[in-house]
């Protein structure tokens, strides 16, 4: 009877398409459970991580992997570098009036995107 299985075929994914259609399914399921409890904030992340995690892909070319790599950190990361008035203005508002933007873009937002460099910086 075994031998009447058909065999599993060898190909495979590769690791960036893997791990952007998981990245993908994590932003989603971020963004609906995140309608339920504040609607603003998910509209504003299905934009904010819907983009930016839709159009990351590996190239043959080093120099753009490299480039859109830097892009992507960029954009998980820059708002700690650009304005960092911003930054302790966000810790502030965490630790003093319990505001959960700046929790909520280091425990979830620049994660996401740093996987989404990730996928951008590794091999076809």
């Amino acid at each position: 009877m075994a031998l009447l299985v058909p065999q599993p075929s060898r190909t495979m994914a590769a690791p960036s398409t893997l791990l952007k259609g998981l990245n993908l399914c994590f932003a989603s399921t971020i963004i609906s459970i995140t309608t339920v409890l504040n609607f603003s904030l998910a509209a504003s992340l299905a934009i904010l991580l819907g983009i930016p995690l839709s159009l990351s892909s590996p190239s043959h070319n080093p120099f753009i992997r490299l480039t859109k790599y830097i892009a992507y950190i960029l954009l998980g990361f820059g708002w700690l570098v650009v304005s960092q008035e911003e930054m302790r203005q966000a810790i502030w508002d965490w630790e003093v009036l319990g505001v959960w933007f700046a929790p909520f873009v280091c425990l979830v937002y620049a994660p996401l995107v740093l996987q989404g460099s990730l996928v951008c910086l590794l091999p076809l």
